[in-house]
């Protein structure tokens, strides 16, 4: 687990006492790695999404600590109160139950990637008789799920979220374009023996709790407009 923190000295916008009630004295988000948004070199977190959510607390001169973890560990804290939030995330119900999404901060493209180029995804057939996979606790990992298809596997990398699919232990894999891709260059694998079906595109941002958002009422409006800032 790899944990950063930054102490930003606040340039007088807010007074001390408004700043005690609309902001926490520490934001705490938990992360995964999650190459190429958020990925650890050398002990340093890093990539785009880390870059985002930093230029977004440095222009609210927020002081923060980023915690990479396990990706279902970085939502259960956050429900649990342990984190203030995580990131990136794509939204879904079940997550609105004990958290709020901000503003986007970048998107994600959703694809079947299989060995078959004769696959029909959506038909009644395919759902109830092929076994699928997505990284376990994604949003992916649950639409799966809410949306009828045999799911059971629970890879926690896109490596071996890969490996299901080529091993023949799953009929196709549903992820995120760019992870996937990047992941197929790192394992050396043919892209021709590949089959991509893109399903649709997902805004990714920065989930609080319930809690924290009625503790700091102020903060997730303050949040989203430095966002657009950083866009």
């Amino acid at each position: 687990m790899c944990v950063i923190s930054l102490c930003v000295l606040s340039l007088c916008v807010f007074s001390p006492g408004a700043m005690a009630y609309n902001r926490p004295e520490r934001l705490l988000l938990a992360t995964q790695a999650w190459f190429p948004y958020q990925y650890q070199e050398n002990g340093v977190m890093k990539g785009p999404g880390i870059d985002k959510v930093k230029c977004v607390l440095r222009v609210m001169a927020q002081p923060y600590q980023l915690t990479m973890t396990k990706w279902d560990r970085a939502q259960l804290q956050t429900e649990v109160g342990s984190q203030h939030g995580f990131f990136l995330a794509s939204h879904n119900s079940k997550r609105d139950e004990y958290a709020v999404s901000s503003e986007p901060l970048a998107e994600q493209k959703w694809s079947w990637f299989s060995l078959s180029d004769a696959a029909d995804f959506n038909s009644a057939m395919f759902q109830s008789q092929v076994e699928v996979a997505a990284l376990f606790g994604s949003n992916k990992w649950y639409w799966l799920q809410k949306n009828g298809y045999q799911v059971t596997k629970k890879p926690r990398t896109p490596e071996a979220l890969l490996s299901l699919m080529l091993n023949g232990d799953v009929g196709a894999i549903l992820g995120n374009d760019a992870v996937i891709e990047q992941t197929i260059q790192k394992m050396g694998i043919s892209y021709r023996a590949i089959t991509r079906t893109r399903v649709k595109s997902q805004p990714l941002g920065v989930y609080f709790s319930k809690t924290f958002v009625q503790q700091y009422p102020r903060f997730l409006t303050e949040f989203n407009l430095a966002a657009r800032q950083c866009r």
